[in-house]
């Protein structure tokens, strides 16, 4: 077994200062430049800056009329009705603008096929000035004023970036953490915010240069500098790399403050986690470190007070097979609830020699240059998950991937900026995807469901991969775009039958009012604004008015009812308390405590399951504990009464994908559970509760990894689950 990894990237090169870029001697070489003639990547092409412009579905049009008299004459809605019925719809005159048009509305939502075909409809009719969509707009993420932004192809580029100034229209990942397991952090103003404590865990003092015995809570790095021979005989000496400020930059620069670079996701934090020393680090270190960043406990240890939803190996060693204490360290991290990311390694060879990138439940990354093909020094093969882009400086320094570093080779003082290739410069974009994905689709997202997403809407290599580079290259708007929170709310129309709330991407909040055969009605919008929401809930009636309300946590971790009025819409929302952020999930449970009053669940960062019973008066009684070591769950759903005892149940989702009934005992705890059936980690969204087939009894709701919902209607009897489940749409997700 291998005891040593070391840091994954070919060079450094091209420090870049105010006065420009200057073009360097390649220093710090860990592995042999990885590139002949033949291999040489094209400079990086053109990049198209003007913005494409696409017009969404809408259901709301404009329409003047060139004679007034006629734009307030009964003929206009002949016009409209006329011109609708086409395309079998009915059309609703709303209002007038105060430009003297009038505001339509649809009955369903057109796609522009059908939208086109209305308004060709309506400009045909002699009596019309003009008709266009009454479309929506909304803030867009301009590109960061950051000095060296537009050097970041690797962010922007169509052909060859991951397109991250789209996905920021959606979430730039505040509120996620980050654990980047490497050399440590320096102060670097362009870092410095976005920068927690982290942990040294370094046990060689020798190797740690900072005269403590061991471990300690200050994770600073103090250089990887060695001396001729150091490390093998014959290797040569190597100037400090300040590798882990490199890597954390990528992920995590401060975007739009004048200076530098704009990281991935901008407003996620670093957790520095100090690893690799001269000559790398050891195996039994970096396992400790990924145990702790996931909030796992470490003997001699404090407790991680700030877990990684995402971790970073920018490291590693040639090793078919991976170490089983590493192997143990993933999985109890992922257990968790974090992905873990690894280089693929740069030895030009199958990823699955590489550890820790062979080790199971890690995303193996291979690297692209600036053309988007496979870089000539990256790992490939089976063995990749997926690809992102690491820089190619074979052919011009400009082709490496820009990001933070020190210009002294011996101490951090003077900060600086520099191009960089390697696996290790790809592994952090792929975790910075993953931080935004995490922000975007919540809590009770899994890193399944978020390697999934990632794999799933990753673009071809340009020109193909024979070698073998995973799913492809990572796209992060596409990851983003298509996100939805879907959440099961009861009636919220006033016909008696089962309502969901979606959230997409652009923060809208839509009904969906099920039809009570498996199915949905036209949608309804409901509201914009959404994306400041971290967590949706269908609470049931909160407030006892006979409606059903929905509790929506926002970033500041104030939790809010917005108690429905029973006609698709809401009262005046009410604030229930603040510092709901301690909770890592809140579950919608129906009545727990049999004094019908609708109850919710909340999971504590601890693992710790409360139960806060409603009043009926839009607030909590003292809240009970119902239990700990709730953590090992990755999904928490409010199932309702499964069982046909009247009494309300709770459905969990374990680490190995496991689904178990926990029945409540209409006392505020459960019953002894039963397993409801395994193969269920294959699910990004789980959600209940809600009779949606119209047979009286529980259903539940599940997105699976392909976007596409499932409706599965309980048999009521608890231990025998569904019936053959039926498939309600695609695009979920």
């Amino acid at each position: 077994m291998v005891s040593m990894f070391v840091m994954r990237r070919t060079r450094f090169s091209a420090l870049m200062t105010s006065a420009g870029i200057a073009a360097l001697v390649a220093t710090a070489v860990i592995v042999p430049p990885a590139s002949a003639a033949d291999d040489r990547t094209p400079p990086l092409p053109s990049i198209p800056r003007t913005p494409s412009v696409v017009t969404p579905p809408t259901d709301q049009f404009i329409v003047k009329f060139k004679d007034p008299a006629r734009s307030g004459s009964a003929l206009r809605a002949r016009s409209f009705s006329t011109a609708a019925a086409r395309l079998g719809a009915t059309a609703k005159d709303l209002r007038a603008t105060a430009g003297g048009a009038r505001v339509v509305r649809t009955s369903k939502e057109l796609g522009d096929g059908d939208a086109e075909k209305l308004l060709a409809s309506l400009r045909a009719d002699p009596a019309v000035a003009y008709a266009e969509p009454d479309i929506k707009l909304q803030a867009k993420a301009a590109d960061p004023q950051d000095t060296f932004y537009p050097l970041q192809w690797n962010l922007f580029s169509e052909t060859a970036g991951i397109r991250a100034t789209r996905a920021w229209d959606v979430t730039q990942g505040a509120g996620q953490v980050v654990a980047v397991v490497d050399t440590g952090k320096t102060s670097h103003p362009d870092l410095d915010a976005n920068m927690l404590s982290g942990y040294d865990m370094i046990t060689n003092s020798e190797d740690a240069r900072d005269n403590d015995d061991g471990r300690d809570p200050d994770a600073t790095d103090m250089g990887d500098s060695t001396d001729i021979g150091q490390c093998a005989d014959g290797s040569a000496a190597m100037p400090s790399s300040w590798h882990g400020t490199h890597v954390a930059g990528i992920i995590a620069a401060v975007a739009g403050n004048n200076e530098g670079i704009a990281g991935i996701a901008p407003k996620a934090k670093i957790l520095p986690v100090r690893v690799l020393g001269p000559c790398g680090g050891q195996t039994s270190d970096i396992a400790d470190a990924v145990l702790w960043a996931s909030g796992a406990p470490v003997d001699g240890v404090p407790p991680n007070l700030t877990p990684a939803r995402v971790i970073n190996l920018s490291l590693g060693g040639l090793l078919p097979t991976c170490p089983q204490a590493f192997q143990d360290a993933v999985d109890t991290a992922t257990a968790r609830g974090s992905v873990v990311v690894a280089a693929a390694g740069n030895e030009m060879t199958q990823a699955s020699n590489s550890t820790p990138a062979n080790c199971r439940n890690v995303v193996s990354v291979a690297a692209s240059g600036p053309s988007g093909a496979l870089a000539p020094y990256s790992n490939f093969g089976p063995g990749v998950d997926i690809t992102a882009p690491g820089g190619d400086m074979s052919a011009d320094p400009s082709g490496g991937i820009p990001s933070l570093t020190h210009d002294d080779p011996s101490t951090p003082e003077i900060e600086n900026y520099a191009y960089a290739e390697g696996t290790s410069a790809a592994a952090p974009h792929i975790s910075a995807a993953a931080a935004l994905l995490m922000a975007q689709m919540g809590p009770t997202a899994t890193p399944a469901a978020v390697v999934a997403r990632l794999q799933r809407t990753a673009r071809a290599i340009p020109g193909g991969c024979p070698q073998g580079c995973g799913a492809g290259l990572l796209d992060a708007a596409a990851a983003l775009l298509r996100i939805t929170m879907l959440v099961p709310t009861g009636d919220l129309n006033g016909d008696r039958k089962a309502d969901a709330v979606a959230r997409d991407s652009t923060g809208t909040l839509w009904l969906y009012p099920g039809n009570g055969r498996s199915g949905w009605l036209p949608r309804v919008r409901m509201g914009g604004g959404w994306n400041v929401m971290t967590s949706l809930v269908g609470s049931g009636d909160m407030n006892s008015d006979g409606k059903a309300d929905v509790l929506a946590r926002d970033t500041a971790g104030t939790l809010w009812l917005y108690p429905g009025n029973g006609r698709s819409g809401w009262l005046p929302r009410v604030r229930v308390g603040g510092g709901w952020n301690v909770m890592t999930s809140l579950v919608g449970s129906g009545d727990m405590n049999s004094d019908g009053k609708a109850d919710v669940l909340a999971r504590d960062t601890a693992g710790t399951l409360w139960l806060y019973p409603g009043n009926g008066r839009s607030g909590w009684l003292p809240r009970v504990r119902v239990g700990g070591g709730w953590n090992v769950m990755t999904a928490l759903v409010g199932a309702g009464d499964m069982n046909s005892d009247r009494r309300a149940d709770l459905l969990a989702r374990d680490s190995a994908g496991t689904l178990w009934l926990y029945p409540g005992n209409g006392r505020s705890s459960w019953l002894p559970r039963v397993r409801v059936g395994g193969g269920w980690n294959t699910m990004s969204t789980i959600a209940g509760r809600g009779d949606f087939s119209g047979d009286g009894r529980n259903d539940v709701l599940a997105v699976d990894s392909d976007g596409v919902l499932w409706l599965y209607a309980g048999t009521g009897t608890g231990s025998a689950g569904w019936y053959p489940r039926v498939r309600m749409g695609g695009g979920w997700g």
